[in-house]
């Protein structure tokens, strides 16, 4: 039985990563084909994009599991910005992390002041204000969408200048319904296989007695955020630098949103106060990370390869280090 559990996660993990691929794939073909404005799209093709971390967390509060539902978010932003240390590590020729614009930079404030709320609120819960929703969501949910319609109104001239460009269809060879159709069937998929890697995770967790904050935050975290890597992979190789780091540190963020998310859906108490110490750890591990992120992006062009890979390899390092930290606070 064991057996068939691990087999289980490991099948809709690999699952989840190529479904997630083509979805993103298939979202950016809906962008172009639909009619509708760019912004409700710009929406929908989020909310698609974020299904395996929105699916794991709320399979994870549905079968009451609230530590493997936080773990997951906040694993995922870890391993995010391990995926993007690494990514410049391989490409530090060109020094990807001094060729960003303060559209990440902002981000990147944003998502330290979002993981501190989350901080607080799983070492000092706050009560519930609206119904069983925590004042700590209700913080997060007013702070992502004022700080990233700040942002957006700081950074929106980068967006003028194309709008009259003619773009490129590359999406000829599919009609509008066939886009469609699999763009939906898609999602359909990575819902339920998301929900399959929740399930087996929690039973990994029973049988290893690892802790469903601990299995949430890198077993689940890291199959979920694959295909993010995969994207940043994929824009890095066009040589599109900007665009990997921003929809990596935007993805953080939004991460956390889809934790209040995640906490107006869970009904049986209060999802902080039920999660594990160890997702303290990783949350500040994570802010750790984000402040060594800002480093690389903010200071000038550095003389000497070595002094530019510093704040990289601190981040590959620490990372390890907060494994073996929360595997011995499991």
């Amino acid at each position: 039985m064991a057996v068939l559990v691990f087999i289980g996660f490991l099948v809709s993990a690999i699952a989840t990563f190529f479904i997630a691929s083509n979805l993103a794939v298939f979202g950016d073909a809906v962008k172009e084909k639909t009619k509708a404005t760019s912004a409700f799209v710009g929406v929908i093709i989020g909310v698609a994009i974020s299904l395996p971390e929105l699916t794991s967390s709320v399979t994870a509060v549905i079968i009451d599991t609230p530590g493997l539902a936080v773990g997951n978010l906040i694993g995922s932003n870890l391993f995010n910005l391990l995926g993007l240390a690494v990514f410049d590590l391989i490409y530090r020729k060109h020094q990807i992390m001094t060729q960003t614009t303060i559209e990440s930079k902002l981000y990147a404030y944003l998502v330290i002041l979002l993981t501190m709320i989350v901080i607080v609120a799983v070492s000092f819960p706050l009560p519930t204000h609206l119904l069983h929703i925590s004042y700590s969501s209700i913080f997060l949910l007013l702070l992502y969408f004022i700080g990233g319609q700040l942002i957006n109104k700081r950074t929106e001239y980068q967006g003028r200048k194309v709008k009259n460009e003619k773009k490129k269809e590359r999406y000829r060879e599919y009609t509008y319904k066939q886009v469609v159709t699999r763009f939906t069937a898609l999602a359909v998929a990575i819902m339920i296989m998301g929900s399959i890697l929740t399930i087996t995770a929690e039973e990994i967790a029973k049988i290893t007695g690892l802790g469903s904050s601990f299995i949430g935050a890198f077993l689940v975290a890291i199959s979920t955020s694959l295909p993010d890597a995969s994207s940043v992979g994929t824009a890095l190789k066009m040589k599109n630098y900007n665009l990997a780091i921003s929809s990596l540190i935007g993805s953080n963020a939004f991460n956390i949103l889809i934790l209040a998310i995640t906490d107006i859906m869970y009904f049986r108490g209060n999802l902080y106060s039920e999660s594990s110490p160890v997702n303290i750890i990783i949350a500040i591990a994570s802010i750790v990370f984000v402040l060594l992120f800002l480093v690389s992006i903010s200071r000038k062009k550095p003389k000497y390869r070595f002094t530019y890979i510093v704040p990289s390899l601190l981040i590959v390092v620490l990372y390890f280090v907060v494994t073996f930290v929360s595997f011995q606070l499991k």
